[in-house]
């Protein structure tokens, strides 16, 4: 369940239910339910990130997974109010390690970033950090009318699970399917074969070509 901020709640969903959701949570510890508390982390409510990860803990999230702001959709026309800054990535994690240390649990981070945009790496044991994407390899997204899209936040149609074949846009899939979407930039890298430079999909929303940089990593 997701809690996008606690005093920022209305300002990020447009309704003021964040104790709501707190609820929610409540009610699925009495049930013996491990839920998890999802937050994406933006400009706006990175200043309370410790009290919205505490407040989910505390009222019975069983772990978190943890989110930088991705542009896409709507989104998009709120980038720069929203996306984080290097520095406020590197907050984000640390912020979220320290609190799931003083809670002794643990959680995820949902998308990749790159490994080079990551101060200390090996720092962080209680939040886990993946680099890789497993869009089209690990998993895709059906969406209700059936259309096929390589992840969650791709708005591009590869298929349809009614039609033969059911990936139309091959190309496309097996860009992903085969990881074949290293940015120009990061060619030679050594940390290349364990990092996919951040997300693809944001890269391919920003300038029209997954092989682009993530600029959703700001300097």
């Amino acid at each position: 369940m997701s809690l996008p901020g606690y005093e920022t709640f209305q300002d990020h969903t447009g309704v003021d239910n964040a104790e709501g959701v707190l609820h929610w949570f409540e009610v699925a510890k009495t049930y013996g339910i491990e839920a998890t508390l999802n937050v994406t982390v933006t400009k706006k409510n990175y200043h309370e990130l410790f009290e919205t990860i505490s407040q989910g803990l505390i009222h019975g999230a069983h772990d978190i997974l943890l989110n930088r702001f991705l542009p896409g959709g709507r989104g998009l026309a709120y980038k720069d109010e929203l996306a984080l800054n290097t520095e406020q990535v590197n907050g984000m994690l640390d912020i979220a390690e320290e609190v799931l240390a003083y809670a002794n649990r643990y959680g995820n981070v949902g998308t990749e970033i790159p490994i080079c945009a990551i101060k200390d790496v090996e720092k962080y044991k209680r939040i886990h950090i993946g680099y890789q994407c497993a869009a089209a390899k690990g998993f895709f997204v059906v969406d209700p009318s059936g259309k096929i899209r390589t992840c969650n936040h791709s708005p591009r149609v590869v298929g349809h699970i009614f039609e033969k074949p059911m990936i139309s846009d091959a190309d496309f899939w097996n860009m992903f399917a085969t990881s074949d979407y290293t940015p120009e930039s990061c060619k030679g890298c050594k940390l290349s074969r364990t990092c996919d430079c951040g997300c693809r999909e944001v890269a391919n929303m920003l300038h029209g070509n997954p092989k682009e940089k993530d600029t959703s990593i700001i300097e």
